[in-house]
């Protein structure tokens, strides 16, 4: 799979996956109110929507935002100084399952629809250690809603995310990895049309356009479009978490 064809198709796009304002806000919310500072890590932060909201949300805390496309961490820092928050966040293009940082360098480790990339356990378990022993992790992800979703639904997600569990599933994960869950909520359906699958269906007809002697990403617009059908059909039946999670080892 073109990681890099991928993320172009993405760029310019307010998110690069489902994801809400006020839902990162809540997530913050729930976060301890002791915590006022800290050095903060947006992994996988894309063009960085939420990476402004932490800034904005912990006004005295250092946030970091790795992605591996330049082009996304690019847009953030063109964002972060519009709103003048470009003193506080800084950028560094990485591979999430390779990450430059020194170990126990984080107070929080943010993660909004990223972690599936290494799959949701390798991603914990790694990720740890650059979390502080008393740290935050906080992510993002896919879950069951149901123990028996639909066929075409299920089969969809067989092929796409085949390791996706439940809610009650990955709260168990989590605990076994040494966090303690703080708290989780699920994502609204509209965190994933507001920012995320009406802009990309706003784009899809330029990117057909654009790509059209591409085949390979023709594939991937045709499956985005696919993706988005599930969702309406299903959106029931599956959808993003938060949890908030402190190191408890």
């Amino acid at each position: 799979m073109d990681v890099t064809l991928i993320c172009t198709l993405f760029e310019g796009l307010p998110r690069q996956g489902p994801g809400l304002d006020e839902s990162t806000v809540r997530a913050c919310s729930s976060l301890p109110s002791s915590f006022k500072a800290g050095n903060i890590l947006d992994i996988g932060c894309g063009s960085g929507m939420q990476t402004l909201a932490l800034a904005k949300y912990f006004p005295d805390s250092q946030i970091t935002g790795s992605d591996i496309h330049q082009p996304f961490l690019d847009e953030l820092r063109n964002r972060a100084k519009i709103a003048g928050l470009d003193q506080r966040i800084q950028t560094r293009q990485a591979s999430m399952d390779h990450l430059p940082f020194e170990e126990k360098s984080f107070d929080i480790i943010w993660a909004e629809g990223s972690a599936f990339v290494m799959g949701l356990s390798h991603a914990i378990r790694y990720w740890k250690k650059f979390l502080k022993p008393d740290g935050f992790l906080v992510f993002s992800d896919c879950t069951w809603f149901t123990s028996s979703p639909s066929e075409e639904c299920r089969d969809f997600f067989a092929a796409e995310y085949p390791d996706m569990s439940s809610e009650s599933g990955t709260r168990d994960l989590v605990r076994s990895s040494g966090f303690t869950v703080i708290d989780s909520f699920r994502l609204p359906d509209a965190g994933w049309w507001k920012h995320y699958y009406t802009p990309l269906t706003e784009r899809i007809p330029l990117l057909k356009e654009q790509y059209a002697a591409n085949p390979d990403a023709l594939d991937i617009i045709q499956g985005l479009e696919h993706e988005m059908e599930i969702h309406r059909n299903y959106s029931k039946e599956y959808g993003y978490c938060f949890f908030i999670n402190k190191n408890s080892e």
